[in-house]
């Protein structure tokens, strides 16, 4: 993927990360206009995922959370794929959180948990010690607070946590 594309993916994360913040000080109700940003930011989080993955939601979302991994790594040097990836794990994280804040909260649970598994993949892959991968793992883990994870991811959490020791 050439840089300028991945500069951009990240430029727009971080423009929903900063409404995320936003919508996190403000709390609960929400409002018209707030509902109506988040739905357009979803918008927006889809076009960056097409870009990420270089194809249209309608083939990347058919595709199983082992498949999305190795298209995101397909044809890039190690780092650059497992870049890809938590890229892919941050934008699902931020995604979750407006579901949540939209009321729709299997959505918010789903995206968190494919999250978790992807950025797993990826922190599994890299050595021991800190890694973006193994913060992202954490940060998700809290947030997930407790949810018993799908088998699969169980089986990554548990690789995981005995390679942490």
């Amino acid at each position: 993927m050439a840089i300028q594309q991945q500069d951009y993916i990240l430029r727009h994360i971080e423009t929903i990360s900063r409404l995320v913040a936003r919508l996190r000080r403000k709390g609960k109700p929400l409002g018209e206009e707030d509902t109506a940003e988040i739905n357009e930011t979803l918008l927006l989080a889809m076009h960056l995922q097409e870009k990420n993955f270089g194809m249209p939601a309608s083939q990347f979302l058919g595709l199983s959370a082992d498949e999305q991994i190795l298209s995101l790594k397909k044809g890039e040097s190690a780092p650059a794929g497992q870049e890809r990836c938590l890229t892919y794990a941050a934008l699902l994280k931020d995604i979750a959180e407006l579901y949540a804040y939209r009321g729709s909260t299997d959505l918010a649970l789903g995206a968190r948990q494919l999250a978790l598994y992807v950025a797993l993949s990826v922190a599994l892959d890299q050595p021991a010690g800190p890694s973006a991968g193994r913060a992202l793992v954490r940060e998700l883990l809290v947030v997930l607070d407790g949810a018993e994870p799908p088998p699969p991811t169980r089986e990554l959490l548990d690789r995981f946590q005995t390679s942490a020791t």
